[in-house]
Order: C-alpha cells, then sequence, then structure tokens
C-alpha cells in the first residue's frame, strides 16, 4: 500500500506541472482582457511557470540526493500550495501573478525530478521503464483534461483563473500522501558519488538527441500557446473549438503514449523515434497549411498528439543505447534541455509575435519540429549506433 501512494503521488507530480502549462494558450487572451494588457504580455507573464520550471530542473541536480525526500516533498508542495492560492486571490496584479507563477514552477520543477527519482527506488528495473512511461501519460492525461477544463469554465463564465482549483487539490493529495507515507531511504551516496569519467565524452548522436529535445519541447510549447488564436483569428474556428484543439492534443498525447508502451516492444526504439518525429511535424503541418473540411481540425489534432508516440522517452532511450555504461548525469541533462525549449518558447514566440504577428509565432514552432524531424532521421539512419561509450 505505501509503494500505491506514493506511486500514486508521484503521478500527481507530473500532473500538476503540466496541469499548469498546458492550458497557456487558453487563458492567455481572457487573463489579458481582464488584466488590461496585451495577450503577449501576457503569455509572457503566464509563461514565468516554464522559467520556473527551468530553474527547478536546476536546481533538482544540486538538491536531491542530499535532502531527505519526506521532508523535501512536504517543503516543495506546501510552497506550491501558497502559489496556487496566491495565483487565486491576488489574479489581478500582474507581478504578483508572474512571481507565484515562477515559484510555483521551481518547486513543481524540482518535484518532477523527484517523481523520476522516487520511482526509480520504488520499482526493480523490469517494471521501472514501463512506469516512467506511465507518468509520461499522466502528464498527457492531465494537458487534455486540464485543457478541456478551462475551455469549460470560460464558456460557462467563470473567472480565468479558477482553472488552478484542480491544481490545488492535485498538490493538496501529494502533501497528504507524504504525510501518511514511508519514503525510500535517503542516503548520502548519490551526493558523494564520484563524477563520472565517461560523462564528458558523449558521442555526438547524444549531444544531437540532448539538442533535438529542446526543438521538441519548443515547438510543441510554442505552437500549443498559439494554435488557439490562430485558429480563431486566421482559420475560422468558433472560440471554443479554437481552445479546444490544445485538449484534443493532450488527449491524442495521451492515446500516443499508451500505444507506445506496446508498440516499442515490436517496433524498436529507434523506428519510434523516428516515427514520432515525422508524426508530429507532418500532422501538425496538416492542421495549420492545409484546408480540411469543417470540424476536422479537432480530430486533426487529437491524430497530432498521437503520432508524436511518446517522443520524448523514445529519445532518451535511444541515447542510453550508445553507451554500455549509462552517465549519472544522462537523463537529468537530457530533461534540463528539455525544460529550455519549454522556458524559452513563450518570450521568443511573443516577440515574434509582436514583430510579426501570430501566425509567425505559430511558423516558428513549426520550423523547430521541423528540426526535430530531420535530426531524428540523421541520428537513426545516418548515424549507426556503433559510436558507444
Amino acid at each position: 500500500m505505501n509503494r500505491i501512494k506514493l506511486t500514486l503521488a508521484c503521478f500527481l507530480a507530473y500532473f500538476a506541472l503540466s496541469g499548469t502549462l498546458a492550458p497557456i494558450g487558453i487563458l492567455a487572451k481572457p487573463a489579458a482582457q481582464m488584466l488590461q494588457v496585451s495577450v503577449a504580455d501576457m503569455v509572457r507573464s503566464l509563461g514565468m511557470f516554464s522559467s520556473g520550471t527551468l530553474m527547478g530542473s536546476i536546481a533538482a541536480l544540486f538538491i536531491l540526493g542530499r535532502v531527505p525526500l519526506k521532508q523535501l516533498t512536504l517543503c516543495l508542495y506546501g510552497l506550491s500550495a501558497c502559489c496556487v492560492v496566491a495565483l487565486l486571490t491576488l489574479a489581478d496584479n500582474l507581478k504578483m501573478l508572474s512571481g507565484s507563477l515562477m515559484v510555483l514552477g521551481l518547486c513543481l520543477g524540482v518535484g518532477l525530478a523527484q517523481a523520476a527519482l522516487i520511482i526509480s527506488r520504488l520499482y526493480q528495473a523490469e517494471r521501472r521503464a514501463s512506469m516512467l512511461v506511465a507518468t509520461d501519460a499522466s502528464f498527457s492525461l492531465a494537458g487534455f483534461s486540464v485543457a478541456s477544463l478551462s475551455v469549460a469554465l470560460l464558456t460557462a463564465g467563470f473567472p480565468w483563473n479558477w482553472t488552478y482549483l484542480i491544481i490545488l487539490l492535485a498538490i493538496v493529495c501529494v502533501v497528504g500522501i507524504a504525510v501518511t507515507s514511508r519514503y525510500p531511504d535517503e542516503s548520502d551516496a548519490v551526493a558523494r558519488a564520484p563524477v563520472d569519467p565517461h560523462s564528458s565524452g558523449w558521442p555526438l548522436p547524444v549531444w544531437m538527441l540532448t539538442g533535438l529535445l529542446f526543438f521538441y519541447t519548443f515547438g510543441q510549447t510554442t505552437s500549443l500557446t498559439w494554435l488557439p488564436l490562430v485558429a480563431e483569428t486566421q482559420l475560422g474556428l468558433a472560440t471554443e473549438a479554437a481552445r479546444g484543439l490544445v485538449g484534443n492534443y493532450w488527449l491524442g498525447m495521451f492515446i500516443g503514449q499508451l500505444l507506445t508502451v506496446w508498440l516499442v516492444v515490436y517496433v524498436g526504439v529507434a523506428r519510434m523515434l523516428v516515427a514520432g518525429a515525422l508524426g508530429g511535424f507532418v500532422v501538425s503541418a496538416l492542421l495549420i497549411w492545409i484546408d480540411v473540411p469543417a470540424g476536422a481540425h479537432g480530430q486533426i489534432a487529437v491524430l497530432w498528439g498521437i503520432c508524436n508516440f511518446g517522443l520524448l522517452k523514445c529519445v532518451i532511450s535511444k541515447a542510453t543505447n550508445y553507451f554500455d555504461r549509462v552517465p549519472a548525469v544522462l537523463v537529468s541533462s537530457m530533461l534540463l534541455s528539455a525544460s529550455f525549449g519549454t522556458a524559452l518558447s513563450p518570450w521568443i514566440s511573443s516577440w515574434i509575435v509582436e514583430i510579426a504577428g501570430q501566425w509567425h509565432g505559430l511558423l516558428v514552432g513549426q520550423v523547430s519540429l521541423g528540426i526535430v524531424a530531420l535530426v531524428a532521421i540523421g541520428v537513426v539512419i545516418l548515424i549507426p549506433n556503433s559510436l558507444r561509450k
């Protein structure tokens, strides 16, 4: 029972982060109208959450292994709860809103890395990979459910920040589980571990895959941020339907990750990597650039999510294949690269939108996903697995 409760807490950690990140594109316009600022300014303010998660990813490299897991959980999610309460009560203050989101992102960013650490200690190697994929499914499920909830609340006339109520509920549940659970034994072994001499000599494909994760999260976040606005103003979708595209994408992502758990056994990680990279780019282009029948955009958004096929974990798994002994910092460094892409997306894309318009913001996301496809093909087809360390 203790392991089940801690596993649930890990899933909720992924849920809380994704649930805060996913509806940014949906909430930007109503929040900007309430605070009487431009949409670009609002995206930058909401994007402070991504900046916080980036700082959390960096901080996790130094905190994990040095602070007992139970104490760290109570501190992180207790502070997170305070930040969400501030979002619910002080949402008319732009500076307070930005600051609360940044601190929330910092806490949840550390919590995400901590959840992966807890999973790795709770399960043996043969079950560990499947449970980590399951955390990704929780991440996608949160994106779908919270985005859909945001659309429903806005349509019903509720304040835009009421979306954060479900995030508060998930955080409170994590705190409750932490209070009543026994965490894996915390030791100083990680803190005292010597530096892996192989960590500085990564093969070229590993560096390419690490960079790929930056472009993947940058392209995904940028596309989802500006897709609802472009779909409404230039593709002719109704407001509710345009906002629903984000939720449809995350629903498809959830389905794709469940399929990956089964398919990767028979197809192999390399083929799944190429399929996810190409599928994500091609179907996103179909959604944006091809004139499709009315009402088909929602189905294409679901297909877009499905065609990602758990790309992030496929990339990491492919990178580990280049090592006989995997460096301790490999996974955390690759996740940090992904966090950089998420964090920089609101800032770079909002500046481009101010200069050239919303369509060009979406175009930047498309170009980034195209780079992902090219790098994936290059790594899998052109560079052999013989480059091992």
